[in-house]
């Protein structure tokens, strides 16, 4: 349940992974006379990922944490992308530091109904903050010069994504990069932009 030993975790899953697969490229190479290694289901599922294969996805929960994840896939040389917690707005210098691309959810929070007005006096300014700086996370990820994709994950109501997209525009997002961030990004990060992503000569294209 801590920190430290979540981190430690990860770190040890992918150590164990890395020497499963030494251990068992040994004993292909000289099987004679040798017990075959046990056959591990979940390290064997991390091999395309030790060697750079699949993409790496970390949700780190917080800003803070967005700095940790990539300094631990950079230390196991891992292809990563880091979901947005919503709040890189906190700490924008640690994001641009990871150099990453950002899948940033359009899960902005909605304003509470408060019976009286005397109420909000109980709000604090950092949730009002929170409250503010939610649809500006997009573009301010941009303006750090890192490449952001849009998505719908999280989102109670999927049908409110197109209207928290208008948002994140409105709030400073250019119409260029969120059309990018819905499209090119997208496919780059799927490894399909050769069929997808743009509207060209001898790709995939349903337009309406």
């Amino acid at each position: 349940g801590s920190l430290m030993g979540a981190i430690a975790v990860v770190r040890q899953s992918f150590f164990d992974a890395q020497h499963y697969a030494l251990d068992q490229a040994d004993w292909q190479n000289k099987p004679q006379g040798r017990k075959r290694p046990e056959f591990d289901p979940s390290l064997e599922a991390l091999q395309p990922a030790t060697d750079g294969k699949q993409r790496v996805l970390f949700e780190p929960g917080s800003a803070l944490m967005v700095d940790r994840a990539a300094r631990v896939a950079r230390e196991l040389k891992l292809d990563f992308v880091i979901i947005s917690c919503g709040q890189e707005w906190r700490r924008p210098d640690l994001a641009k530091e990871t150099g990453a691309t950002f899948i940033v959810p359009l899960d902005f929070p909605t304003l509470p109904k408060l019976p009286n007005d005397d109420d909000w006096e109980q709000v604090t300014l950092d949730q009002l903050r929170a409250w503010d700086w939610a649809a500006e996370n997009p573009a301010l990820l941009r303006q750090q010069k890192l490449d952001i994709a849009l998505t719908t994950y999280s989102l109670p109501d999927k049908k409110v994504f197109r209207k928290n997209v208008k948002l994140a525009v409105d709030r400073g997002l250019s119409e260029t990069d969120a059309l990018a961030a819905l499209t090119t990004i997208q496919a780059k990060l799927f490894g399909v932009d050769k069929q997808l992503g743009t509207i060209e000569a001898g790709k995939i294209a349903n337009l309406t």
